[in-house]
């Protein structure tokens, strides 16, 4: 990489500026790929579908997302990433607004599958350019800082879209999100840094390409058993209905009291995952899987009591918080340099087909098992991932060994103002 570099020696208000730029980004355009859940109802009167047909779009983006996401990433790694980053919530703002005007079912399904290709793009950048400027010692809080946005799409952009829908209609809101996502452009435009050159440029003789980088091949691993936590997670979690009432007991009328405090713990996980994974960087994945999987093997025993689910649950959620930014910054600290960009089109891959297969497999086990087999099976399942990456981390700790710089941290990419030559 040949972008102009130089040491940070902090989180510079700058700094904040981009992170807190990129996580509005992220709200802008997970706010998109959600809303369809929020809107289902009036979407599939209006276009004459069935709710079933207009709840296939979730799932239209997420295969499309994890479809194209690397390829994505691999054709455009010659250009500079600012500026894909740019194009990508650019273009999803038109698909945005097309999906608005889309007459019938069809033209609506192209729009969703044009937003979801430049979304599954922007996310590949998204965590690699804020790794990009900050230092290491700071790259686990710069991460949670933009997943910061897709959090508070599901609380806060989802809910007020689907509000808005009963008092404007369907159409109205996603002309507004494409609206949001064109401000988010301009924004990124003013607060990003500059690239000075594209993201890859030609390497020296005798330096792999990200294509051959061994460092991808750890990236690969880790992501292939974070990407087995999510399944055992969603397995449990998109049925979490059926589990409060038939295996813990609790009236239907405790759900909704459930999930808000499975998304009050969840914002505390996601707020301590950046100190828990600078501070412990190689041992923050493992010790995280660890507890996960045991966490979900004790929902196994969640009739025991009230006040013992919800235990159990708060920790669930708070674990829940911390795999995602800790999953990424681990695998940003993986990658070389060259190679984020393809890691960060890996990562993307692998939670989309989490979820997806989480959901899908969770579903196969509800009918055919019942609820009971939810968390046993989600929790060994999980305990393997947790073991697979604990085995993982210590043997690259062994072949990393001392790095050769001393442990000095990485230089970073300054916002553009910061960069100041002395005088």
């Amino acid at each position: 990489m040949t972008q102009t570099m130089t040491t940070l020696p902090g989180m510079t208000r700058r700094t904040w500026a981009a992170l807190l730029t990129l996580a509005g980004a992220a709200f802008a355009t997970v706010t998109v790929e959600l809303l369809p859940a929020g809107l289902l109802p009036s979407m599939a009167d209006d276009l004459g579908v069935s709710r079933g047909s207009i709840g296939l779009l979730v799932t239209a983006w997420a295969l499309t997302v994890a479809a194209l996401s690397l390829p994505l990433e691999r054709a455009t790694r010659r250009l500079p990433r600012r500026a894909v980053m740019l194009g990508a919530v650019v273009v999803s703002a038109g698909a945005a607004v097309l999906a608005a005007l889309a007459p019938a079912y069809g033209l609506l399904v192209v729009a969703r599958i044009v937003a979801a290709a430049a979304h599954g793009l922007l996310w590949a950048l998204l965590v690699p350019y804020a790794a990009l400027i900050v230092d290491e010692r700071h790259l686990g809080k710069a991460v949670s800082v933009v997943l910061v946005g897709p959090t508070a799409a599901g609380i806060v952009g989802v809910p007020l879209g689907t509000a808005a829908a009963e008092l404007v209609g369907w159409r109205v809101v996603l002309v507004g999100a494409g609206v949001l996502l064109a401000v988010a452009a301009v924004a990124l435009a003013k607060v990003l840094p500059r690239d000075t050159a594209p993201a890859a440029s030609p390497e020296p003789t005798g330096t792999a390409s990200a294509g051959r980088d061994r460092s991808l091949v750890r990236v690969a691993v880790t992501a292939t058993f974070s990407a087995l936590l999510l399944v055992g997670h969603f397995q449990v979690f998109t049925y979490v209905g059926p589990l409060v009432t038939r295996v813990a007991g609790m009236e239907p009328s405790a759900l909704g009291g459930v999930l808000a405090l499975f998304g009050a713990t969840g914002a505390l996980g996601l707020a301590i995952a950046g100190p828990l994974s600078d501070r412990y960087p190689r041992a923050a994945l493992p010790g995280t899987a660890i507890a996960f999987a045991l966490t979900v093997l004790a929902l196994t025993a969640l009739d025991t009591s009230t006040a013992a689910a919800l235990v159990v649950i708060a920790v669930w959620g708070t674990m829940i918080g911390l795999l995602p930014p800790i999953f990424q910054a681990t695998v940003m600290r993986i990658a070389s340099p060259a190679a984020r960009g393809a890691a960060g089109a890996v990562v993307v891959t692998a939670l989309n087909l989490g979820i997806a297969a989480g959901a899908a497999s969770g579903a196969w086990l509800l009918e055919n098992r019942g609820a009971d087999a939810l968390a046993p099976v989600a929790g060994v399942m999980m305990t393997v991932a947790a073991l697979g990456l604990t085995i993982s981390a210590g043997r690259g700790a062994r072949s990393r060994g001392p790095r050769p710089d001393g442990g000095a941290p990485r230089p970073a990419l300054q916002p553009a103002r910061d960069r100041r030559r002395p005088r």
